[in-house]
């Protein structure tokens, strides 16, 4: 069994029936469940959104919260051909509310020199309608995280949106790395293989949401990258990838972003946070 699957059963038993856990979700792309999603563009799409694609069979390892025998995730493309701005976004059709904290699992695929800086966007509190880009446009709702996989935007490897503010700078104090580019020294401390930058490897990135505090906190591979006030949390979660630039790579669709292992619980608190101690311990053993 997945971690995040024992977490999941752990989060339901603290939270009880009937209680306020409705908007818990889990997708491992190991099926077709688009269903489940809508998917929404920049008006002119040129790329390609692949359920339970066959990541495994594309030469990926597996995901890191993954087990042997899975090959599913949710594999995205953007500007394929037309040699323009071009963003796709997903928003699970189940809303979230509260605090709450959110895990993914995320690979970069990037290949060739030119035109390969491309960005994944992982957001909560979304309105199932609007396409989130950091810029070129700027676009968005609630509140996500832009990163890109190849560390070439020339500032703006990291950024977040939100809603209140739009797209927030990247000399923000909530960027704890002092900056969103890749070369910070926090970035090159999270990827010291790959100069800052999750470049065709497997990152994991989790989202806590404080309703209390009105605060949301993005981090990679365990490690806080932003820190941030916002009250656009309640909604729909995303996933989604964007190319913000006209260049386009080659080979055809070198550049990529596939998602598996999308988890929301609530955050941890209580029984919540006794029961995970005696998962940890368990596995320990």
């Amino acid at each position: 069994m997945k971690l995040f699957s024992s977490l999941l059963t752990i989060a339901l038993v603290a939270g009880g029936a009937g209680s306020a856990l409705a908007g818990i979700l889990a997708d491992d792309f190991e099926v077709d469940s688009s269903a489940s999603y809508t998917v929404v563009n920049d008006g002119a799409p040129d790329g390609t959104v692949t359920f339970a694609f066959d990541y495994i069979a594309a030469g990926i390892p597996l995901a890191p919260n993954s087990v042997a025998g899975d090959r599913g995730g949710l594999r995205f493309t953007a500007n394929d051909a037309v040699g323009a701005a071009d963003a796709f976004t997903a928003f699970h059709n189940t809303a979230v509310n509260g605090s709450f904290e959110m895990f993914v699992d995320v690979y970069m695929g990037v290949t060739g020199a030119g035109g390969t800086t491309e960005y994944a966007h992982i957001g909560v509190g979304g309105d199932g309608a609007t396409f989130n880009q950091v810029f070129s446009p700027i676009s968005g709702s609630g509140s996500f995280l832009a990163f890109t996989g190849d560390g070439g935007s020339g500032g703006s490897d990291y950024r977040w949106f939100n809603q209140e503010i739009t797209t927030v700078p990247s000399d923000d104090p909530s960027y704890l790395a002092g900056s969103g580019m890749n070369t910070a020294a926090l970035y090159q401390q999270i990827y010291p293989n790959t100069d800052g930058s999750p470049t065709n490897i497997w990152t994991t990135v989790h989202i806590t949401v404080d309703a209390g505090a009105d605060t949301i906190t993005y981090a990679l591979d365990g490690t806080d990258i932003i820190l941030g006030t916002t009250a656009f949390t309640d909604g729909l979660v995303s996933l989604g990838y964007a190319d913000v630039f006209t260049s386009v790579a080659s080979p055809f669709q070198s550049q990529f972003v596939v998602y598996d292992n999308l988890r929301v619980v609530p955050e941890p608190t209580g029984l919540l946070l006794l029961g995970l101690a005696g998962l940890i311990g368990l596995r320990r053993r």
